[in-house]
């Protein structure tokens, strides 16, 4: 056996597992932060898939707009009644644990299903 080749794999296999891990991680939080944001047009909403990078974790949402609407704009709320400033934090405030534990599932997934303990 060469050490060397299969700590690569490994290191190979984690690295794989984790950016995984992070785009659905990334994934669920931009639909759960999007139940809270702003709805008139579509605009900001539609703004936030383009912007986003998932791979990083950066959740964007990137309108003219969008700074005041997060954090001074009121709610209308006659098309999304969850609508709320500052959505993303709450958002994270009701579903962080929820989020956690789907990023811990796929990586574990991932890292772990697969490997064999006896060579």
């Amino acid at each position: 056996m060469n050490i060397a080749a299969e700590m690569l794999r490994i290191g190979l296999r984690l690295g794989a597992a984790a950016a995984g891990a992070q785009i659905e991680l990334s994934k669920i939080a931009l639909e759960d932060c999007n139940k809270y944001c702003k709805f008139d047009t579509g605009e900001l909403l539609s703004s936030s898939y383009k912007a986003s990078n998932l791979l990083l974790g950066r959740l964007v949402w990137k309108t003219a707009y969008a700074r005041y609407a997060y954090y001074l704009g009121e709610a209308d709320r006659s098309k999304n009644p969850l609508a709320s400033r500052l959505w993303a934090h709450k958002a994270a405030a009701v579903y962080s644990e929820k989020w956690f534990k789907a990023a811990r599932s796929r990586f574990l997934q991932k890292a772990v299903i697969g490997i064999s303990l006896k060579r």
